[in-house]
Formats: structure tokens, sequence, C-alpha cells
């Protein structure tokens, strides 16, 4: 095993492609694909993707290549990137506050319905029944919510597609996208501003080891966001084996890589997206 204790951050080397064929003229493309934010983790470019340049917007970061192309060709969108993730540790044990001392302006602000957190399905809304569910601690309350998502998603196990909490409470079964989206749609539902956030875990348990992972924040009105991450026990702590890549907040699928066709002609068109190769950095 490798200890994460010697590590202070990670080099990523991403080397997807676009493989792109046009049925006439010089189609005009926009490509856009999110970039490491400086949340929580300090980024820096050291080779940037080729005709791309990086914008910013809100908690997200994204680059945009914008060009008009040959008939048929690939895009490059080869990049190397080091984040060095930046710990933090709020023990289940500390104050978190109240619920009941968040604002109900910001209690409203989180409470639409969006596509994976449909707050108002009955299935789901049986859930306020649960004498846990009215629990005013918000420490205890992210505490009971993990155990009780965990009796009821019994069997977790990779989906080919991502479920949404309601399939996933019927079905009692997902992967770490329907826990943390069960887990945000009863904290909306309680008026607990929460998000989610994708990225990488990385495993040192035999070598290094890295997977796409989505986990939450929820926020408290003493200490501000806080790491939940239900199936791998981690409730409050963010650790050097986190990588954020975006955080979707108002709206609930933002797909990593996205194209656009400015031009009448058909672009038939193909992703390589290989994992990155994720290094330590000591």
């Amino acid at each position: 095993m490798i200890s994460l204790s010697n590590i202070n951050g990670w080099q990523i080397h991403h080397h997807e492609k676009l493989i792109y064929q046009s049925n006439k003229g010089t189609p005009g493309l926009r490509l856009k694909f999110y970039q490491y934010p400086a949340y929580r983790q300090t980024v820096d470019i050291n080779r940037y993707p080729e005709k791309c340049h990086l914008k910013v917007k809100g908690n997200n970061n994204y680059f945009i290549f914008q060009n008009k192309v040959k008939t048929k060709g690939v895009i490059s969108l080869e990049r190397i990137i080091i984040v060095h993730p930046i710990s933090s540790y709020h023990d289940i044990t500390e104050d978190w506050g109240k619920i009941s001392n968040i604002s109900d302006s910001l209690k409203k602000k989180y409470q639409q319905k969006l596509r994976y957190w449909p707050l108002y399905e009955k299935a789901i809304s049986d859930v306020t029944g649960q004498d846990w569910f009215h629990t005013d601690d918000l420490a205890t309350w992210a505490k009971s919510a993990s155990v009780y998502i965990k009796e009821k998603i019994k069997h977790a196990e990779k989906q080919d597609e991502r479920l949404g909490a309601e399939q996933a409470f019927v079905k009692g079964i997902g992967d770490c996208d329907e826990f943390i989206d069960l887990f945000i749609t009863f904290a909306r539902m309680r008026g607990i501003p929460c998000r989610r956030l994708t990225g990488f875990y990385i495993s040192t348990r035999h070598g290094i080891k890295n997977e796409a992972h989505a986990w939450g924040e929820i926020l408290s009105p003493l200490i501000g966001w806080i790491p939940i991450d239900i199936p791998l026990n981690n409730l409050g702590s963010h650790y050097v084996n986190y990588i954020i890549l975006k955080i979707e907040e108002f709206s609930s699928d933002l797909p990593d890589y996205q194209i656009q066709i400015k031009h009448s002609s058909v672009v038939h068109y193909q992703w390589e997206l290989p994992d990155p190769i994720i290094t330590p950095i000591y």
C-alpha cells in the first residue's frame, strides 16, 4: 500500500480526442469540457489543450475550442494538469449548527425540482415520516441520513446509466451517483443546501488507481460547505485523494464534454475518452 501521507498532489495527463467527419464544407465546431476548479485544491496547467481557451463560470472552469475545421480530422484535447488538494477535517462529533438557523430564502433557493433530484415524488416523500428526518442538529441529521440511505441501497454496484434518486430509492441499487443523488434529494427536502461534486477518487491500496467518483457537500450555518461521501464512510473531510472536476449546484447533470455544430452540414463524430494517467507528486 502506498502511503498518502507522503503525497501532496497529482499530475493528471489527459489525452482525449474528438474524431469527426462532415458531409460537406468546413463546419464550425464548438467543444466545451470541464477543467479542475481552484476550489479545495490548487491547480496549475503544465500543458494547455491546443487552440483552447479557459473560461470561469461560478464555481466551475472549462475549456472552449471554437473553430472552423476541415471536412474530417482529429482534434486533440491533450493536457497536463497539476492538482494539489487542500485537506480539511470536520468530525461528525463537532457542532455543525442547526438546520433551523438556515434562512428560509436559502432553503428555498435549493428546493427546486431537478432531473436527478425529484423532491416531490411520492415514493421519496415517504422519508418525511422517519423520526430522524426532523432532527434539527445538522451533524446528527447527516449521520442518520447516511445510515438510512445505506439501508435503502442494499446493492451497491456500478451502474451503466445514472438512475437518479427516485429509482435508487425504489430499486435499492446504485453506485456513488445514486448514493449522493439520494442524499442531496433528502437534504433539499429538509431545507439543507446541498450540492454534487464529481471528479476522481484515488485509491492507493494496491498501487495508484483512479476512478471517476461523485460525492456531495452540505452547507453548515457555522462552518460552510462540508464534504459528504456515504459509500466511503466519509462525513466531513476532504483528503488528498479527492480531485474535483466540477460542481453541480443548480443543475443536476452537467456533461463533462459537449459539442455544438455551427454549420448546416451533418457532422459525424466520436469521442475517445480514455481515463487520464494520474501520478503522485511527493
